[in-house]
């Protein structure tokens, strides 16, 4: 059995990320996790499935939506965490130090999560897409502080230095920091 693979677009168009995941959902097995407007004029499309259905739609959209794709994102192997955040608000209570991480791009942002929870033992607090942040996606990350390091480390490798706008470690949040993260 292949692992849960995933694929994501954001698409400068609403009309062709539509057109175009029409395209990719007909080519292979492939189910469709999110698909909504994130800001003015931009779809994110995320669609999951075993690793060769993923691999072949992401080459699909990729030729397809030339010109019309702001970024693109292929993770195999990823987390069940990572597919929950995405389709629910479930999170863990943080514990211990906090690593935050803050991209430009949300299939940027969903690759570093996937690579930051894979470098270290940590939690998941939040997860936050888009909505009211211009495309961006923040997560939020929690454990002793050497897996926050290694963690967040791991999720700078996985992509473009261009794509993180920010990280950053809490050692010790505060209670009212706290509060408001969760």
């Amino acid at each position: 059995m292949m692992s849960r693979s995933i694929v994501s677009f954001e698409f400068k168009s609403i009309s062709k990320g539509t057109e175009v995941t029409d395209e990719m959902i007909k080519l292979a097995e492939v189910q469709i996790v999110l698909f909504r407007v994130i800001c003015p004029g931009r779809l994110l499309v995320i669609l999951s499935g075993d690793e060769d259905a993923v691999r072949t739609v992401f080459n699909k959209g990729n030729e397809a939506g030339e010109g019309h794709i702001l970024d693109s994102a292929l993770i195999s192997g990823i987390k069940d965490t990572v597919i929950r955040a995405l389709t629910s608000r479930v999170m863990m209570p943080p514990k211990g130090a906090l690593g935050l991480f803050e991209t430009m791009t949300i299939s940027s942002g969903i690759k570093a999560l996937d690579s930051t929870l894979k470098g270290g033992n940590l939690n998941l607090v939040k997860l936050q897409i888009a909505s009211g942040i211009s495309g961006r996606l923040v997560f939020t990350v929690s454990g002793d502080v050497s897996d926050v390091e290694q963690g967040l480390k791991s999720g700078k490798d996985a992509i473009e230095a261009r794509r993180i706008i920010n990280t950053s470690i809490i050692r010790s949040p505060d209670e009212m920091i706290l509060k408001y993260i969760t």
